[in-house]
């Protein structure tokens, strides 16, 4: 099972002493904040600001500011001792081949992986894959076009783009990889069967869990570099809610101002989004399905997280959008990857908004609409077309599969992931 106790500080020292025994889980960093500030968006939202005396749940959201993911955090802090080689051997194993196969695996290993192989009493397989089915055309078509703006809403706070800027995520090449990484698993979690125990989502999770841990435990023993008492735990359980709530957010958010029930389409969304973020290691708190307290939990997310921009955020933002993730340098793919470039300065604009967008270093002229219409105008005709054709008799299995075929080639064409965090080869900065 997953994190569940509201005693997060008690639970994180218990499961992973050695890295959490010495740190003062009591502390209030100062990204976390209690009274939002002057020009914050959300001042006068009469409901945030009834969260925010919630004194019990305010303690709450103390905590997962603290916490990172004690499971797989114990084992990235064996690693050192272990030798990178063996210890990534043991896991991609046992995450294709159930722990069961790595008879010498480590007790933090085994404890990581017996976690994750059993499945929550809560989760529906039949609307996991209703709703892998649901997106796997929508990811097929748009795939490749809004990649680099959902990074790039990471990046907009300063406390939450740090570990990038640290573990050297500013070059353009570094930066198409840490977007490869990540967004392999959503992709792949769209295929058939991808989900369960030993799919390829299923090991890009275990993979990506570990990542983060060994990102998080290193920078933790970098007291120079990282200062907890600013920015606490890297990494932490709040921070990954985008990624893992943002769908479901705005689904619910939606059903609640309509004062309507969540669709059934929403409902299979949702219950894929939580079984995807149990497999990531995120707290229960994360994982509800009911509008309500996904709405809440995104809130009291946004309300106590102190805002800042700074030039390592434009920094990011611009290897980002320059990353290259063409397969070649022909002119007609690179033409596609100015339109890419524009046409995500042109979302990025309208989602943070223009004066939030320039001092990000994003400056989206007028023009860059046209970069959106071209991308998007044929992606919409042809979802449009192919939801047409899937409605007719026997064109669910032929749209189906040639969703599936066309994810597998982008997948294939941007290539393996490497899920490579060996701690020799950070390019460590000074904060």
């Amino acid at each position: 099972m997953g994190y569940s106790t509201r005693n997060v500080s008690q639970m994180q020292k218990s499961i992973a002493p050695s890295v959490y025994a010495a740190l003062d889980l009591d502390l209030e960093p100062e990204r976390f904040r209690t009274e939002l500030g002057d020009n914050s968006i959300i001042k006068n939202n009469p409901r945030i600001q009834s969260l925010l005396q919630d004194k019990d749940k305010i303690e709450l959201f103390r905590q997962l500011t603290l916490m990172g993911d004690p499971l797989a955090d114990a084992f990235a802090a064996r690693i050192p001792e272990l030798g990178y080689k063996s210890a990534r051997a043991m896991l991609d194993k046992a995450a294709e081949q159930g722990i069961d196969s790595v008879p010498d695996a480590p007790e933090e290993l085994v404890r990581l992986m017996r976690t994750m192989e059993t499945t929550p009493p809560w989760v529906d397989w039949d609307l996991i894959d209703k709703a892998s089915e649901n997106s796997r055309l929508l990811t097929a078509l748009t795939g490749e076009a809004i990649i680099r703006v959902a990074f790039m809403m990471t990046y907009v706070n300063g406390y939450q783009g740090l570990p990038m800027v640290i573990t050297g995520a500013l070059t353009s090449d570094s930066a198409a990889k840490r977007m490869k990484e990540t967004i392999s698993t959503f992709k792949l979690a769209t295929l058939p069967g991808a989900l369960r125990q030993g799919g390829v989502a299923y090991q890009s999770a275990v993979k990506v869990r570990v990542m983060h841990a060994m990102v998080r435990t290193s920078l933790l023993k970098r007291p120079k570099v990282w200062d907890y008492s600013v920015y606490g735990v890297p990494i932490p359980q709040v921070d990954q809610m985008g990624a893992a709530l943002a769908p479901s957010y705005m689904m619910a958010l939606r059903a609640l101002k309509k004062g309507s029930k969540l669709t059934d389409y929403q409902t299979a969304a949702i219950e894929q989004s939580r079984y995807l973020a149990s497999l990531l290691g995120m707290h229960d708190q994360f994982l509800s399905n009911q509008p309500e307290q996904i709405v809440e939990t995104w809130n009291l997310c946004q309300a106590t997280l102190r805002h800042k921009s700074d030039q390592r955020g434009r920094d990011l933002n611009s290897a980002t959008i320059n990353a290259y993730r063409r397969g070649n340098r022909k002119w007609y793919n690179q033409l596609i990857h100015r339109m890419d470039v524009k046409s995500t300065q042109f979302m990025y604009s309208r989602m943070v908004g223009k004066r939030t967008a320039k001092e990000m270093g994003v400056d989206s002229p007028i023009t860059d609409v046209l970069s959106f219409a071209g991308l998007f105008a044929p992606i919409g005709v042809g979802f449009g077309a192919l939801s047409v054709v899937k409605a007719l008799p026997g064109g669910r299995g032929l749209v189906d599969g040639y969703a599936i075929k066309e994810i597998q080639r982008q997948l294939a064409k941007e290539g393996s992931a490497e899920y490579r965090t060996n701690d020799n080869e950070y390019k460590i900065k000074s904060v």
